[in-house]
Protein backbone atom coordinates (compact mmCIF):
# COMPACT_ATOMS: atom_id res chain seq x y z
CA UNK A 1 0.00 0.00 0.00
CA UNK A 2 1.01 3.65 -0.29
CA UNK A 3 1.20 5.52 2.98
CA UNK A 4 0.06 9.16 2.75
CA UNK A 5 1.37 11.61 5.29
CA UNK A 6 -1.33 13.62 7.07
CA UNK A 7 1.06 16.49 7.79
CA UNK A 8 2.82 18.53 5.14
CA UNK A 9 5.86 19.94 6.91
CA UNK A 10 8.73 18.74 9.06
CA UNK A 11 8.27 19.96 12.60
CA UNK A 12 11.51 18.69 14.11
CA UNK A 13 14.48 16.39 13.51
CA UNK A 14 16.32 14.44 16.20
CA UNK A 15 19.44 12.30 15.60
CA UNK A 16 18.66 12.07 11.91
CA UNK A 17 15.07 10.86 12.37
CA UNK A 18 12.47 13.01 10.65
CA UNK A 19 9.52 13.50 13.01
CA UNK A 20 6.11 14.22 11.50
CA UNK A 21 2.61 14.45 12.85
CA UNK A 22 1.24 14.66 16.34
CA UNK A 23 3.57 13.22 18.98
CA UNK A 24 2.78 9.65 19.99
CA UNK A 25 4.10 8.53 23.36
CA UNK A 26 5.62 5.06 23.17
CA UNK A 27 5.06 3.37 26.54
CA UNK A 28 7.54 0.57 27.14
CA UNK A 29 9.35 -1.13 29.97
CA UNK A 30 12.66 -0.37 28.22
CA UNK A 31 14.62 2.28 30.13
CA UNK A 32 14.68 5.69 28.46
CA UNK A 33 18.43 5.61 27.77
CA UNK A 34 18.05 2.43 25.73
CA UNK A 35 15.02 3.79 23.91
CA UNK A 36 17.23 6.68 22.80
CA UNK A 37 20.01 4.29 21.83
CA UNK A 38 17.60 2.12 19.84
CA UNK A 39 16.38 5.17 17.89
CA UNK A 40 19.97 6.16 17.13
CA UNK A 41 20.90 2.66 15.94
CA UNK A 42 17.78 2.26 13.81
CA UNK A 43 18.34 5.69 12.28
CA UNK A 44 21.94 4.88 11.39
CA UNK A 45 20.93 1.50 9.99
CA UNK A 46 18.05 2.71 7.80
CA UNK A 47 19.89 5.84 6.63
CA UNK A 48 22.76 3.66 5.38
CA UNK A 49 21.81 2.24 1.99
CA UNK A 50 22.48 -1.50 1.94
CA UNK A 51 20.72 -2.42 -1.32
CA UNK A 52 22.54 -4.96 -3.49
CA UNK A 53 22.68 -2.57 -6.45
CA UNK A 54 24.17 0.65 -5.10
CA UNK A 55 24.34 0.09 -1.35
CA UNK A 56 26.98 -1.44 0.90
CA UNK A 57 26.63 -3.69 3.94
CA UNK A 58 30.31 -2.95 4.63
CA UNK A 59 29.52 0.72 5.25
CA UNK A 60 26.93 -0.17 7.89
CA UNK A 61 29.13 -2.88 9.43
CA UNK A 62 31.90 -0.31 9.99
CA UNK A 63 29.51 2.18 11.60
CA UNK A 64 28.23 -0.49 13.97
CA UNK A 65 31.80 -1.58 14.70
CA UNK A 66 32.58 1.97 15.82
CA UNK A 67 29.65 1.88 18.25
CA UNK A 68 30.68 -1.48 19.65
CA UNK A 69 34.29 -0.43 20.22
CA UNK A 70 33.10 2.74 21.95
CA UNK A 71 30.95 0.55 24.21
CA UNK A 72 34.02 -1.45 25.30
CA UNK A 73 34.26 -4.39 22.92
CA UNK A 74 37.88 -5.15 22.04
CA UNK A 75 38.69 -4.95 18.35
CA UNK A 76 39.83 -8.58 18.52
CA UNK A 77 36.24 -9.65 19.26
CA UNK A 78 34.78 -7.83 16.25
CA UNK A 79 35.21 -9.19 12.75
CA UNK A 80 34.18 -7.69 9.42
CA UNK A 81 34.52 -10.41 6.79
CA UNK A 82 33.22 -11.19 3.34
CA UNK A 83 34.06 -11.95 -0.27
CA UNK A 84 34.47 -8.37 -1.48
CA UNK A 85 34.68 -4.78 -0.28
CA UNK A 86 30.99 -4.08 -0.77
CA UNK A 87 29.44 -7.17 0.84
CA UNK A 88 30.91 -7.66 4.28
CA UNK A 89 29.44 -9.42 7.33
CA UNK A 90 29.78 -8.23 10.92
CA UNK A 91 30.45 -10.71 13.75
CA UNK A 92 30.89 -9.68 17.40
CA UNK A 93 31.48 -11.84 20.47
CA UNK A 94 30.45 -10.99 24.03
CA UNK A 95 32.77 -12.98 26.27
CA UNK A 96 31.08 -15.03 28.97
CA UNK A 97 32.17 -17.23 31.83
CA UNK A 98 34.36 -20.21 30.99
CA UNK A 99 31.64 -22.77 31.59
CA UNK A 100 32.50 -25.05 28.70
CA UNK A 101 29.09 -24.44 27.14
CA UNK A 102 28.89 -23.67 23.44
CA UNK A 103 27.90 -20.11 22.53
CA UNK A 104 24.44 -18.90 21.63
CA UNK A 105 24.33 -17.24 18.21
CA UNK A 106 22.14 -14.19 17.60
CA UNK A 107 21.40 -13.28 13.98
CA UNK A 108 20.12 -10.38 11.89
CA UNK A 109 20.82 -9.23 8.34
CA UNK A 110 22.23 -5.92 7.15
CA UNK A 111 21.02 -5.90 3.54
CA UNK A 112 17.62 -4.79 2.28
CA UNK A 113 15.59 -5.28 -0.86
CA UNK A 114 15.72 -2.60 -3.54
CA UNK A 115 13.69 0.59 -3.00
CA UNK A 116 13.04 3.03 -5.86
CA UNK A 117 12.97 6.50 -4.33
CA UNK A 118 10.54 7.73 -7.01
CA UNK A 119 7.93 5.17 -5.93
CA UNK A 120 8.00 6.05 -2.23
CA UNK A 121 6.09 8.86 -0.56
CA UNK A 122 9.40 9.97 0.98
CA UNK A 123 13.10 9.03 0.77
CA UNK A 124 13.27 5.32 1.72
CA UNK A 125 16.76 5.83 3.16
CA UNK A 126 15.83 8.61 5.57
CA UNK A 127 14.13 7.19 8.67
CA UNK A 128 10.89 8.94 9.60
CA UNK A 129 8.92 8.76 12.85
CA UNK A 130 5.29 9.42 12.08
CA UNK A 131 2.25 8.79 14.28
CA UNK A 132 4.00 6.09 16.29
CA UNK A 133 5.62 4.33 13.33
CA UNK A 134 9.18 4.33 12.01
CA UNK A 135 9.17 4.37 8.21
CA UNK A 136 12.01 3.50 5.83
CA UNK A 137 13.45 0.65 3.81
CA UNK A 138 14.43 -2.09 6.23
CA UNK A 139 12.70 -0.44 9.20
CA UNK A 140 11.08 -3.81 9.84
CA UNK A 141 13.06 -6.24 7.63
CA UNK A 142 15.57 -6.55 9.15
CA UNK A 143 17.07 -3.38 10.54
CA UNK A 144 14.67 -3.70 13.43
CA UNK A 145 16.57 -6.92 14.23
CA UNK A 146 19.91 -5.16 13.83
CA UNK A 147 18.68 -2.52 16.27
CA UNK A 148 17.50 -5.09 18.82
CA UNK A 149 20.85 -6.87 18.85
CA UNK A 150 23.17 -3.83 18.75
CA UNK A 151 21.22 -2.02 21.47
CA UNK A 152 21.43 -5.06 23.72
CA UNK A 153 25.10 -5.72 22.99
CA UNK A 154 25.87 -2.18 24.11
CA UNK A 155 23.53 -2.47 27.10
CA UNK A 156 25.23 -5.66 28.27
CA UNK A 157 28.61 -3.93 28.19
CA UNK A 158 27.31 -0.89 30.05
CA UNK A 159 25.71 -3.07 32.71
CA UNK A 160 28.78 -5.34 32.89
CA UNK A 161 26.72 -8.47 32.36
CA UNK A 162 28.74 -11.67 32.05
CA UNK A 163 26.69 -14.53 30.59
CA UNK A 164 27.38 -18.17 31.45
CA UNK A 165 28.89 -18.68 27.98
CA UNK A 166 29.92 -16.55 24.99
CA UNK A 167 27.20 -14.75 23.06
CA UNK A 168 27.91 -14.25 19.34
CA UNK A 169 25.98 -11.75 17.23
CA UNK A 170 26.11 -12.25 13.47
CA UNK A 171 24.94 -9.55 11.04
CA UNK A 172 24.84 -11.01 7.54
CA UNK A 173 25.18 -9.55 4.08
CA UNK A 174 23.20 -10.77 1.07
CA UNK A 175 20.28 -12.45 2.88
CA UNK A 176 17.76 -10.89 0.51
CA UNK A 177 19.31 -12.51 -2.58
CA UNK A 178 21.11 -15.88 -2.54
CA UNK A 179 23.24 -15.55 0.62
CA UNK A 180 26.41 -16.48 -1.29
CA UNK A 181 28.14 -13.34 0.02
CA UNK A 182 26.54 -13.68 3.43
CA UNK A 183 25.88 -16.73 5.56
CA UNK A 184 26.99 -19.22 2.91
CA UNK A 185 30.34 -17.45 2.56
CA UNK A 186 30.83 -17.22 6.33
CA UNK A 187 29.99 -20.90 6.85
CA UNK A 188 32.43 -21.85 4.10
CA UNK A 189 35.31 -19.59 5.20
CA UNK A 190 34.83 -18.44 8.81
CA UNK A 191 32.48 -20.94 10.44
CA UNK A 192 34.49 -20.96 13.68
CA UNK A 193 33.47 -17.32 14.24
CA UNK A 194 29.75 -18.20 14.40
CA UNK A 195 29.73 -21.85 15.50
CA UNK A 196 27.21 -22.22 18.30
CA UNK A 197 24.91 -24.60 20.16
CA UNK A 198 21.91 -22.94 18.52
CA UNK A 199 20.87 -19.66 16.94
CA UNK A 200 18.16 -17.09 17.68
CA UNK A 201 17.23 -15.19 14.54
CA UNK A 202 15.51 -11.79 14.50
CA UNK A 203 14.41 -12.31 10.89
CA UNK A 204 11.13 -14.15 11.34
CA UNK A 205 8.47 -15.01 13.86
CA UNK A 206 6.94 -12.09 15.73
CA UNK A 207 3.77 -11.08 17.52
CA UNK A 208 0.47 -10.79 15.68
CA UNK A 209 -1.91 -8.11 16.95
CA UNK A 210 -5.68 -8.21 16.51
CA UNK A 211 -8.15 -5.62 17.77
CA UNK A 212 -5.31 -3.87 19.54
CA UNK A 213 -4.30 -6.94 21.57
CA UNK A 214 -1.61 -9.61 21.15
CA UNK A 215 -3.07 -12.65 19.41
CA UNK A 216 -0.08 -14.99 19.04
CA UNK A 217 3.70 -15.12 19.50
CA UNK A 218 5.29 -16.91 16.56
CA UNK A 219 8.54 -18.89 16.62
CA UNK A 220 9.80 -20.28 13.32
CA UNK A 221 11.65 -23.53 13.99
CA UNK A 222 11.53 -24.95 10.48
CA UNK A 223 11.43 -23.85 6.85
CA UNK A 224 10.21 -25.46 3.68
CA UNK A 225 12.96 -26.28 1.22
CA UNK A 226 13.08 -24.39 -2.09
CA UNK A 227 13.82 -26.21 -5.36
CA UNK A 228 12.91 -25.49 -8.98
CA UNK A 229 12.45 -27.97 -11.83
CA UNK A 230 12.17 -27.56 -15.60
CA UNK A 231 9.62 -29.56 -17.57
CA UNK A 232 10.51 -29.74 -21.26
CA UNK A 233 8.99 -31.29 -24.37
CA UNK A 234 10.89 -31.43 -27.68
CA UNK A 235 9.69 -32.22 -31.19
CA UNK A 236 11.03 -32.13 -34.79
CA UNK A 237 8.42 -29.45 -35.56
CA UNK A 238 7.51 -28.56 -39.11
CA UNK A 239 5.18 -26.33 -41.11
CA UNK A 240 2.09 -25.11 -39.27
CA UNK A 241 -0.05 -25.80 -42.35
CA UNK A 242 0.35 -29.53 -41.70
CA UNK A 243 -0.24 -30.15 -37.98
CA UNK A 244 0.99 -33.48 -36.67
CA UNK A 245 -0.48 -35.46 -33.75
CA UNK A 246 2.60 -35.00 -31.54
CA UNK A 247 2.99 -31.34 -30.58
CA UNK A 248 5.48 -30.11 -27.97
CA UNK A 249 3.12 -27.49 -26.56
CA UNK A 250 0.21 -29.94 -26.28
CA UNK A 251 2.45 -32.57 -24.68
CA UNK A 252 3.65 -30.08 -22.10
CA UNK A 253 0.11 -28.83 -21.47
CA UNK A 254 -1.09 -32.37 -20.77
CA UNK A 255 1.80 -32.85 -18.32
CA UNK A 256 0.85 -29.64 -16.54
CA UNK A 257 -2.78 -30.80 -16.36
CA UNK A 258 -1.56 -33.89 -14.53
CA UNK A 259 0.62 -31.75 -12.25
CA UNK A 260 -2.38 -29.56 -11.40
CA UNK A 261 -4.36 -32.63 -10.33
CA UNK A 262 -1.47 -34.19 -8.36
CA UNK A 263 -1.15 -33.78 -4.58
CA UNK A 264 1.81 -34.83 -2.48
CA UNK A 265 0.96 -36.82 0.66
CA UNK A 266 0.33 -34.94 3.89
CA UNK A 267 2.94 -35.27 6.65
CA UNK A 268 3.47 -33.64 10.04
CA UNK A 269 6.67 -33.06 11.97
CA UNK A 270 7.17 -31.93 15.58
CA UNK A 271 6.96 -28.27 14.60
CA UNK A 272 3.85 -28.43 12.40
CA UNK A 273 2.06 -30.73 14.88
CA UNK A 274 2.76 -28.36 17.77
CA UNK A 275 1.72 -25.43 15.56
CA UNK A 276 -1.68 -27.06 14.99
CA UNK A 277 -2.15 -27.93 18.67
CA UNK A 278 -1.24 -24.49 20.00
CA UNK A 279 -2.99 -22.38 17.36
CA UNK A 280 -6.28 -24.29 17.23
CA UNK A 281 -7.74 -22.14 20.01
CA UNK A 282 -7.35 -19.06 17.79
CA UNK A 283 -9.62 -20.47 15.06
CA UNK A 284 -13.34 -20.89 14.57
CA UNK A 285 -14.73 -24.00 16.31
CA UNK A 286 -15.06 -26.18 13.18
CA UNK A 287 -11.54 -25.32 11.99
CA UNK A 288 -10.14 -25.83 15.49
CA UNK A 289 -11.73 -29.28 15.70
CA UNK A 290 -10.20 -30.26 12.36
CA UNK A 291 -6.77 -28.97 13.42
CA UNK A 292 -6.86 -31.01 16.63
CA UNK A 293 -8.07 -34.11 14.77
CA UNK A 294 -5.17 -33.83 12.32
CA UNK A 295 -2.62 -33.28 15.09
CA UNK A 296 -3.91 -36.39 16.89
CA UNK A 297 -4.57 -38.61 13.91
CA UNK A 298 -1.69 -38.06 11.49
CA UNK A 299 1.09 -40.32 12.77
CA UNK A 300 4.08 -41.98 11.11
CA UNK A 301 2.06 -45.20 10.98
CA UNK A 302 -0.77 -43.58 9.03
CA UNK A 303 -3.97 -41.63 9.64
CA UNK A 304 -7.48 -42.53 10.81
CA UNK A 305 -10.64 -41.72 8.86
CA UNK A 306 -11.58 -38.75 11.07
CA UNK A 307 -8.23 -37.01 10.59
CA UNK A 308 -8.24 -37.81 6.86
CA UNK A 309 -11.61 -36.12 6.48
CA UNK A 310 -10.34 -33.12 8.46
CA UNK A 311 -7.21 -33.00 6.29
CA UNK A 312 -9.33 -32.96 3.13
CA UNK A 313 -11.36 -30.02 4.43
CA UNK A 314 -8.46 -27.88 5.63
CA UNK A 315 -6.33 -28.64 2.56
CA UNK A 316 -8.76 -26.53 0.51
CA UNK A 317 -7.16 -23.53 2.19
CA UNK A 318 -3.82 -22.68 0.43
CA UNK A 319 -2.03 -21.83 3.69
CA UNK A 320 -3.04 -25.05 5.47
CA UNK A 321 -2.29 -27.04 2.33
CA UNK A 322 1.23 -25.59 2.20
CA UNK A 323 1.74 -26.46 5.87
CA UNK A 324 0.73 -30.08 5.42
CA UNK A 325 2.63 -31.14 2.32
CA UNK A 326 5.25 -30.47 -0.34
CA UNK A 327 3.78 -28.27 -3.08
CA UNK A 328 4.89 -27.85 -6.69
CA UNK A 329 3.38 -25.30 -9.06
CA UNK A 330 4.01 -24.10 -12.61
CA UNK A 331 5.28 -20.50 -12.53
CA UNK A 332 6.64 -19.79 -16.06
CA UNK A 333 5.94 -20.98 -19.62
CA UNK A 334 7.73 -20.68 -22.96
CA UNK A 335 7.34 -22.51 -26.23
CA UNK A 336 7.54 -22.33 -29.99
CA UNK A 337 9.78 -20.22 -32.17
CA UNK A 338 7.61 -18.84 -35.02
CA UNK A 339 3.95 -18.06 -35.70
CA UNK A 340 3.90 -20.30 -38.78
CA UNK A 341 5.91 -23.24 -37.45
CA UNK A 342 5.07 -26.22 -35.28
CA UNK A 343 6.79 -25.88 -31.89
CA UNK A 344 10.11 -27.65 -31.57
CA UNK A 345 10.36 -27.02 -27.84
CA UNK A 346 8.08 -26.12 -24.92
CA UNK A 347 9.25 -25.51 -21.36
CA UNK A 348 7.65 -24.86 -17.99
CA UNK A 349 9.25 -23.75 -14.74
CA UNK A 350 7.87 -25.69 -11.76
CA UNK A 351 8.72 -24.30 -8.34
CA UNK A 352 8.50 -26.60 -5.32
CA UNK A 353 8.48 -25.88 -1.60
CA UNK A 354 9.35 -29.21 0.01
CA UNK A 355 8.71 -30.37 3.54
CA UNK A 356 12.04 -30.71 5.38
CA UNK A 357 11.48 -34.48 5.61
CA UNK A 358 10.92 -34.97 1.85
CA UNK A 359 14.16 -35.84 -0.01
CA UNK A 360 14.53 -33.98 -3.29
CA UNK A 361 15.19 -37.29 -5.08
CA UNK A 362 11.73 -38.54 -4.07
CA UNK A 363 10.08 -35.29 -5.14
CA UNK A 364 11.89 -35.44 -8.50
CA UNK A 365 10.84 -39.06 -8.99
CA UNK A 366 7.21 -38.18 -8.26
CA UNK A 367 7.29 -35.31 -10.77
CA UNK A 368 8.73 -37.57 -13.45
CA UNK A 369 5.88 -40.03 -12.93
CA UNK A 370 3.36 -37.18 -13.16
CA UNK A 371 4.97 -35.64 -16.27
CA UNK A 372 4.96 -38.96 -18.10
CA UNK A 373 6.83 -40.15 -21.16
CA UNK A 374 8.24 -37.59 -23.56
CA UNK A 375 8.67 -34.88 -20.91
CA UNK A 376 12.09 -34.34 -19.38
CA UNK A 377 12.18 -33.20 -15.75
CA UNK A 378 15.44 -31.71 -14.48
CA UNK A 379 16.47 -29.61 -11.50
CA UNK A 380 17.16 -26.03 -12.63
CA UNK A 381 17.65 -24.46 -9.18
CA UNK A 382 18.87 -27.04 -6.65
CA UNK A 383 17.73 -27.32 -3.05
CA UNK A 384 19.57 -26.84 0.21
CA UNK A 385 18.14 -29.42 2.65
CA UNK A 386 17.33 -28.11 6.11
CA UNK A 387 15.92 -30.27 8.90
CA UNK A 388 13.44 -28.82 11.38
CA UNK A 389 15.03 -27.59 14.61
CA UNK A 390 13.97 -29.53 17.72
CA UNK A 391 11.79 -27.55 20.12
CA UNK A 392 14.19 -26.99 23.00
CA UNK A 393 12.30 -27.28 26.33
CA UNK A 394 14.34 -24.55 28.08
CA UNK A 395 13.71 -22.10 25.25
CA UNK A 396 10.00 -22.88 24.85
CA UNK A 397 9.39 -22.70 28.61
CA UNK A 398 11.13 -19.33 28.87
CA UNK A 399 9.25 -17.97 25.85
CA UNK A 400 5.96 -19.00 27.45
CA UNK A 401 6.90 -17.01 30.57
CA UNK A 402 8.13 -13.93 28.74
CA UNK A 403 5.26 -13.86 26.26
CA UNK A 404 2.78 -14.00 29.14
CA UNK A 405 4.39 -10.90 30.57
CA UNK A 406 5.12 -8.83 27.47
CA UNK A 407 2.22 -9.98 25.31
CA UNK A 408 -0.49 -11.27 27.67
CA UNK A 409 -2.98 -13.61 26.09
CA UNK A 410 -0.74 -14.50 23.14
CA UNK A 411 0.17 -18.22 23.04
CA UNK A 412 3.66 -19.13 21.85
CA UNK A 413 3.21 -21.02 18.58
CA UNK A 414 6.07 -22.77 16.75
CA UNK A 415 5.71 -22.69 12.99
CA UNK A 416 7.24 -23.83 9.74
CA UNK A 417 8.08 -20.87 7.52
CA UNK A 418 6.86 -21.21 3.95
CA UNK A 419 9.68 -18.95 2.71
CA UNK A 420 13.39 -18.96 3.53
CA UNK A 421 15.99 -17.07 5.57
CA UNK A 422 19.58 -17.46 6.76
CA UNK A 423 18.19 -20.08 9.14
CA UNK A 424 18.03 -22.49 6.19
CA UNK A 425 21.83 -22.51 5.91
CA UNK A 426 22.51 -22.41 9.66
CA UNK A 427 20.33 -25.47 10.25
CA UNK A 428 22.02 -27.25 7.37
CA UNK A 429 25.38 -26.48 9.01
CA UNK A 430 24.32 -28.13 12.26
CA UNK A 431 23.17 -25.02 14.14
CA UNK A 432 19.48 -25.36 15.13
CA UNK A 433 17.80 -22.00 14.50
CA UNK A 434 14.72 -20.31 15.93
CA UNK A 435 13.33 -17.10 14.42
CA UNK A 436 11.46 -14.96 16.95
CA UNK A 437 11.69 -11.24 16.27
CA UNK A 438 9.28 -10.29 19.10
CA UNK A 439 8.18 -7.37 16.87
CA UNK A 440 4.43 -6.80 17.34
CA UNK A 441 2.29 -5.77 14.39
CA UNK A 442 -1.02 -6.32 12.66
CA UNK A 443 -0.68 -8.94 9.93
CA UNK A 444 0.65 -7.26 6.77
CA UNK A 445 1.00 -3.87 8.45
CA UNK A 446 4.74 -3.46 7.94
CA UNK A 447 4.61 -3.95 4.15
CA UNK A 448 8.14 -5.37 4.28
CA UNK A 449 9.73 -5.50 0.80
CA UNK A 450 7.05 -3.06 -0.36
CA UNK A 451 6.42 0.67 -0.44
CA UNK A 452 6.68 2.75 2.72
CA UNK A 453 7.81 -0.11 4.95
CA UNK A 454 7.17 0.62 8.61
CA UNK A 455 7.35 -0.71 12.15
CA UNK A 456 5.73 0.46 15.37
CA UNK A 457 8.05 2.53 17.55
CA UNK A 458 6.82 0.76 20.69
CA UNK A 459 7.40 -2.63 19.06
CA UNK A 460 11.10 -1.81 18.66
CA UNK A 461 11.49 -0.89 22.33
CA UNK A 462 9.50 -3.91 23.55
CA UNK A 463 11.55 -6.26 21.37
CA UNK A 464 14.81 -4.83 22.75
CA UNK A 465 13.56 -5.40 26.31
CA UNK A 466 12.24 -8.88 25.45
CA UNK A 467 15.55 -10.02 23.97
CA UNK A 468 17.45 -8.68 26.98
CA UNK A 469 15.30 -10.75 29.33
CA UNK A 470 15.42 -13.76 27.02
CA UNK A 471 19.21 -13.85 26.90
CA UNK A 472 19.48 -13.34 30.64
CA UNK A 473 17.13 -16.30 31.04
CA UNK A 474 19.05 -18.54 28.67
CA UNK A 475 22.60 -17.61 29.63
CA UNK A 476 22.46 -16.90 33.35
CA UNK A 477 21.94 -19.13 36.38
CA UNK A 478 19.40 -16.72 37.86
CA UNK A 479 16.60 -15.16 35.87
CA UNK A 480 15.72 -11.64 36.98
CA UNK A 481 13.07 -9.89 34.93
CA UNK A 482 13.06 -6.11 34.82
CA UNK A 483 10.26 -4.55 36.92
Amino acid sequence: MTFTCKFSRVVSSVAGVVLLGAPVQAQSTLPAEYQRLAREVLTEAVNTNTEASIGSTTALAKKLQTRLIAAGYPASDIHIVGPDRKNQNLIVRLRGARSGRKPILLAAHLDVVEARKADWTNDPFLLRLENGFFLGRGAEDDKSGVTVLITNLIRWKREKWIPDRDIIAYFSADEESDATKGVQWVLAHEKALIDAEYALNTDGGGVELANGKPRMFGVEASEKVYVTFRFEAVNPGGHSSRPRPDNAIYALAHALDRLEAFTFPAKLNEVSRTQLERSAALQAPDTAADMRAIARGYLDSGADSTSKAAMARLSRDPTFNALFRTTCVATKLEGGHADNALPQRARATVNCRMLPTDPVTEVEAALKRVAGEGISVVVSDPSTPSDASPLRPELMSLLDQLAARYFPGAPVIPSMALGASDGLFLRNAGIPTYSLSAIAEVDGESNAHGLNEKVREKSIYDAVAFWNDMLHGLAAKTVTLAP
